[in-house]
């Protein structure tokens, strides 16, 4: 990995998920995408835009099934690594 592309947990300490992190953390899994659109579509996490809610930057991914705050954190962290 080179210097200039950070892993995923440097990405989300480094505040591109702000404490969207640690309601991840604090989630009951398995939870379904649409579970957590519908619990927290309105939550609000830096993109290169300038912020987007969880429910914009999750809506490119199918349905499916997380069984872990990684997954989901691995899924916003790619889709605004995306729009760069």
């Amino acid at each position: 990995m080179s210097d200039d592309r950070l892993s995923i947990e440097e990405r989300s300490q480094g505040g591109e998920l702000g404490d969207f992190d640690e309601i991840l953390e604090g989630q009951d899994y398995p939870v379904t995408l649409d579970e957590l659109v519908a619990a927290y579509g309105d939550y609000e996490v830096e993109s290169s835009g300038g912020t987007q809610s969880i429910e914009e930057v999750l809506n490119s991914v199918d349905e499916k099934t997380y069984d872990s705050a990684g997954e989901v954190r691995n899924d916003v962290l790619n889709q605004l690594n995306r729009e760069k």
